[in-house]
């Protein structure tokens, strides 16, 4: 009797061509996680870039608004100053330098209608003295 199976002689090389198989299977699992390790690296570094960019943009954002803010404020008083230097220049060439800029009732300098009352304004120094000190 013999104790020899009829596979005894494929079977060692059975088992090369299954360590073979195996062999490429791993080096193609270990090739594709490498190939996965840098793209994690290559996402990682592209999430630090975004971030970096975004805290740029917020950054910006914040000092327009606070420009806008101070500016917003700066108009308001540079509109009121004009609006009062306006006056002044009104009331000096309408009623002092005989009505210089007024034409029939109609500004010269700015083209609209006068709005300097014909009365003389009473200032303060006026009301207290009872008289006008400039004449």
């Amino acid at each position: 009797m013999s104790t020899s199976s009829p596979f005894a002689d494929t079977l060692p090389a059975e088992h090369v061509a299954v360590c073979r198989t195996y062999a490429a299977v791993q080096e193609r699992c270990s090739r594709l996680i490498a190939q996965q390790q840098a793209e994690i690296a290559h996402l990682q570094a592209q999430v630090v870039r975004l971030r970096a960019a975004a805290i740029v943009r917020v950054s910006a954002l914040a000092f327009v608004r606070a420009d806008l803010a101070l500016l917003s404020g700066t108009l308001a008083r540079w509109q009121a100053s004009m609006a009062a230097a306006d006056s002044v220049i009104c009331q000096t060439g309408c009623l002092s330098h005989g009505a210089y800029w007024r034409d029939n009732e109609q500004c010269r300098r700015t083209g609209k209608a006068c709005t300097v009352p014909d009365a003389p304004v009473t200032t303060h120094l006026t009301e207290k003295t009872g008289s006008d000190p400039c004449q």
